[in-house]
């Protein structure tokens, strides 16, 4: 008697709710059969549709295709009226779709942004429980996100939140493109590892086959960094990019890269990365870094050339600290391997000096440190100095 009277309320529940997606999809039938629809004038197919509770009630649609030029593919999708539409007309076309795994190139997601013909169905929204983006050949595995449409239909944009607060947003573009926003706050670079950013700001677009990042704005270690990043699926990944940094804590980037870092000041420079990998993920593996910088207000510690260069005689200077107006020069370098380096213009009183060295990914030191000291009768003395000991602790030979 109570299973028979539970039943008798719920049967008419369940009438209804079939009733109401029945009115509000105008005739949906569940069926194992396959049935197309259009979406702004494209066609979509499925394998199979069913009634289902998704959020509410809702048409389950299976293997669900746009066919765009390479078809977006959909694992599954529930389909759910705009219900603030159906209060006021009984009827909608306007749809939400809850769905699983979205698998697409760019060109196919900016086809979406073009409403080029009919729409049996008017989507305001699309909940996605997982991207692939296919770059090349490679699919690009993104988290849940949401994708967004305008009042004509067409998709406006994909919102999607990455691990460590890094939000991205893609539009349409014209062209078969992507626009490209990404947005975050603290933020560790692994392919800029000297480098930690309180702030990220970084804009351009994605093709099938090239992301183009040209307007890169980026705040951290008490100054700025700005350029221009190109990663090209060519059958290999290439990335290239322009970057320049401004007023920089030295002692912060350098003690990144070599610990216990002597060296201080306020860094400028540009440089260019490059590298080339069979995969995305071994890109970080091979990155040549190549540029020049200038060093203000700057400091060396341990670093013992004015003693060098008041003694006469040879064998290991004692060091102090050194301090300079500005320093400049050139670097160059590859992930794991030794990296080159020189300064030029360093002058601290009557002291001016240069050198040429090279750093071991330890932080060895090797190379040489010329000076030359104005003395106080207008004589003027040069001297050459072998640099080695570590970039904790260097060490100058007087020859």
């Amino acid at each position: 008697m109570i299973a028979h009277r539970a039943l008798r309320g719920i049967l008419p529940t369940l009438l209804k709710t079939a009733l109401l997606l029945n009115l509000s999809f105008s005739g949906a039938q569940a069926s194992a059969a396959p049935e197309k629809q259009t979406w702004l004038g494209l066609p979509v197919e499925f394998a199979a549709q069913s009634y289902a509770f998704k959020k509410g009630p809702a048409i389950e649609l299976d293997k669900l295709k746009v066919m765009t030029a390479t078809p977006i593919e959909i694992s599954r999708a529930w389909m759910m009226p705009d219900w603030a539409d159906w209060i006021t007309e009984f009827k909608t076309r306007k749809v939400r779709v809850v769905a699983g795994e979205i698998v697409a190139k760019p060109s196919s997601l900016a086809r979406l942004g073009v409403v080029d013909g009919p729409s049996t169905r008017f989507v305001t929204r699309i909940e996605f429980s997982s991207l692939k983006l296919m770059f090349g050949d490679t699919p690009l595995s993104l988290p849940a996100g949401e994708m967004q449409f305008g009042d004509d239909g067409a998709m406006s944009r994909i919102r999607v939140q990455l691990e460590g607060g890094i939000s991205l947003d893609l539009s349409p573009r014209e062209g078969g493109r992507l626009g490209v926003l990404v947005q975050t706050g603290n933020f560790k670079p692994q392919l800029l590892s000297a480098f930690r950013f309180d702030s990220v700001v970084a804009q351009g677009e994605m093709a099938d086959d090239y992301v183009l990042l040209d307007r890169i704005g980026a705040n951290g270690d008490g100054g700025s960094l700005s350029g221009v990043l190109r990663l090209v699926s060519a059958g290999k990944f290439l990335l290239e990019g322009e970057l320049k940094m401004e007023s920089v804590r030295a002692r912060d980037v350098i003690d990144r890269l070599y610990p216990r870092a002597v060296v201080d000041g306020i860094l400028s420079g540009n440089f260019k990365i490059s590298s080339s990998a069979d995969t995305l993920a071994e890109l970080g593996k091979s990155v040549v870094v190549e540029g020049s910088y200038v060093l203000k207000s700057g400091s060396i510690d341990r670093f013992g050339l004015l003693e060098g260069m008041r003694r006469s005689g040879t064998g290991v200077v004692g060091g102090g600290l050194l301090r300079f107006e500005q320093i400049s020069g050139k670097f160059g370098g590859r992930t794991g391997a030794p990296a080159q380096a020189n300064f030029q213009g360093l002058s601290s009183g009557a002291l001016r000096g240069s050198s040429n060295f090279v750093i071991d990914p330890d932080g060895r030191l090797k190379g040489s440190v010329s000076g030359t000291l104005a003395l106080p009768g207008g004589e003027v003395i040069s001297r050459n100095f072998e640099l080695s000991g570590k970039a904790s602790a260097p060490s100058l030979i007087a020859r």
